[in-house]
């Protein structure tokens, strides 16, 4: 009998499947894979930089929900790692908050970075998605602390509406003063496979790992 009712309870949960009812919950969050993006690396004299973007992120429910008065906020945590992988050579964050301000008809965008705290007032949903969903020349390190004749790349985790305030925490701490934040602990190091890869993101409204290609730096 019981053998019948666990049949009976393996179809049901087949059948729902099927019918798009019932998903596993690592293909409804979409972030389990590391996601390669193009990105184009800038030297300018005294440290390394990187464009990229990751427009994806958000999706068209969240576009959509931009103007709704509620805030969005994107939290990223970018990477620069040797081609061989092992502990990051570089690590820098970034808090991004959008509100959409019912009078005024514009958004107000504030921007944490590592040392200072910007706010932008926008107008267009387009410019507002731009700035969450990329990194626009974000310096990731001095060239006198990356040797030359090896090739690196970037990986960024970039999660939208963190569920955990001790994350956004941790992270406004280290942007408070990321040059003193060495915890052996910490999610912000460790090496590229337990960080992007053996580890699950924390519970977020949606994430991405992503990692770009390779730089080669000249000796």
């Amino acid at each position: 009998m019981a053998a019948s009712r666990s049949s009976a309870v393996a179809r049901l949960v087949a059948v729902a499947i099927a019918l798009g009812l019932v998903l596993p919950a690592q293909r409804a969050r979409g972030d389990d894979d590391v996601v390669w993006k193009q990105a184009t690396f800038v030297e300018d004299g005294k440290g390394l930089a990187v464009s990229v973007g990751f427009r994806d992120l958000l999706d068209q429910p969240m576009r959509e929900r931009l103007r709704s008065g509620f805030a969005t906020t994107v939290v990223m945590r970018i990477y620069l790692y040797e081609q061989s992988g092992g502990a990051p050579v570089a690590v820098a964050a970034r808090t991004l908050r959008a509100v959409y301000d019912l009078w005024d008809e514009q958004f107000l965008l504030r921007i944490e970075e590592p040392g200072r705290v910007t706010t932008r007032r926008l107008r267009e949903d387009r410019q507002v998605v731009d700035q969450l969903t990329s990194l626009w020349r974000f310096p990731l390190a001095r060239l006198d602390a990356l040797p030359g004749g090896k090739s690196y790349f970037v990986a960024v985790i970039a999660e939208v509406n963190p569920m955990s305030e001790a994350l956004l925490a941790e992270v406004r701490r280290w942007l408070r003063n990321p040059y003193g934040h060495r915890g052996s602990g910490s999610d912000f190091f460790g090496s590229f496979v337990s960080i992007f890869v053996n580890n699950k993101i924390r519970s977020a409204e949606r994430s991405m790992r992503l990692r770009t290609q390779l730089v080669y730096r000249r000796p």
